[in-house]
């Protein structure tokens, strides 16, 4: 996992060879003006979703994690809460690995919770457990999804 400000995202070139266009996109992008739904980057190895969900909390989220993408977790609105489990302390899944989706659900709540700040992102890795999207209000917010090298 890395929890950063978006105007450091260059310095994390070594996660993917991909990063320049996501560099390239946030640089370019009027990140307040998108709307719900997805932008393809470079076909099925990378694009954005543009989420918006509604007020959640840390009990009601479940746990997730992905084999095939490395997830970048941008909130647009507002503060976003996010947990965090590393791999080796996942739970067995509740919810079994879903190939079309790459995802599977975990119960239970994370090791530790981050505050997420407007102007930041947060990498999550495959394999690494992440609760995203706790908030009083709701959210919009973007999710890059890169394919593993």
């Amino acid at each position: 996992m890395i929890l950063d400000t978006l105007d450091r995202l260059e310095c994390y070139g070594y996660i993917s060879p991909l990063m320049d266009k996501v560099s390239d996109f946030f640089r370019t992008t009027d990140l307040s003006g998108l709307k719900p739904g997805r932008i393809v980057l470079q076909g099925d190895d990378l694009f954005v979703n543009v989420n918006r969900q509604d007020a959640q909390t840390r009990d009601e989220v479940p746990i997730e994690a992905h084999c095939e993408y490395i997830d970048i977790q941008v909130p647009i609105s507002c503060d976003e809460e996010m947990g965090f489990i590393s791999a080796p302390f996942l739970p067995a899944p509740s919810v079994p690995y879903s190939i079309e989706r790459d995802v599977a659900f975990y119960p239970g709540l994370c090791d530790s919770y981050l505050n997420v700040r407007k102007g930041m992102f947060v990498v999550f890795f495959p394999g690494e457990g992440h609760a995203p999207a706790i908030t009083k209000t709701g959210i919009l917010k973007l999710i890059v999804k890169i394919r593993k090298s």
